[in-house]
């Protein structure tokens, strides 16, 4: 390992063909394609994007297969390469960016706001953005809370539905994670901010952020809720009310 001018740890692997390397991953996209699973995915996922068809295990298999050959890629490499795939015009480019980051978790805490924002600001689809939000930018703001955690705010007050869908999300893998970590007092801030918006995509992120929170903070959401029932959305107080009481959003207990 060697140290760059930015004091972060690099790798120390040969430098990469940037251009080499994005063909030949895209090449590899074509080739897992499958017509069937493209039109399901049409039909559940509008994006603007080019969709190919490529199930998440086959890109997790192409990730998995390119860190097996680069094992010691530098992290400004690497980088280069995830924007690279990021102005790909297809959602699995950008979704296999994500996938190849996820195998050098170690270099998720170095990213900084303006690489996320670079990446958030092209998303159009809830996929890319669920996956950013809990894969990638959850970790970031795990590894330095007091720093980070300031992001989500200007993320929730974004005209962009992406970014406010995505400061939600955000919240999920920090309030699974570590005891000492859950931040139930700005996830609902958060809320609060979009409580009156009936966007599905907005909607569906909040009933996400609130039914993750039940499992460590059941009261504060519970009373959150029942103060809250007039404003937010009908199926939102539901879902979280079967969470509260059954443990699932349906209401049905797990068999």
């Amino acid at each position: 390992m060697s140290v760059g001018k930015d004091g972060l740890v690099q790798g120390v692997g040969p430098p990469l063909d940037l251009e080499v390397e994005r063909r030949r991953l895209l090449d590899e996209i074509v080739a897992a394609a499958e017509p069937a699973y493209r039109a399901f995915t049409a039909g559940i996922l509008p994006t603007a994007l080019h969709l190919y068809g490529v199930r998440v295990p086959d890109l997790r298999g192409i990730a998995r297969v390119w860190q097996s050959v680069h094992p010691h890629v530098a992290r400004a490499d690497l980088l280069a390469l995830l924007d690279a795939l990021w102005e790909g015009r297809s959602y699995e480019e950008r979704a296999l960016a994500m996938e190849l980051l996820g195998r050098y978790r170690r270099w998720i805490p170095t990213l900084t706001p303006a690489q996320l924002d670079r990446w958030r600001r092209q998303l159009d689809n809830w996929g890319l953005t669920d996956g950013l939000g809990t894969a990638i930018m959850g970790p970031w703001i795990m590894a330095d809370p007091p720093a980070r955690l300031p992001y989500l705010d200007a993320l929730i007050a974004s005209e962009a539905v992406w970014s406010r869908r995505l400061a939600l999300v955000a919240t999920v893998p920090i309030n699974r994670g570590r005891a000492s970590l859950p931040i139930p007092d700005l996830t609902l801030a958060l809320v609060d901010r979009v409580q009156a918006e009936r966007d599905p995509m907005i909607t569906k992120a909040v009933s996400w952020a609130l039914r993750e929170l039940t499992k460590r903070h059941p009261e504060q959401v519970a009373a959150y809720v029942a103060a809250n029932r007039e404003r937010l959305p009908a199926f939102v107080v539901r879902e979280v009310g079967n969470k509260l009481r059954t443990g699932r959003k349906n209401g049905y207990p797990a068999p």
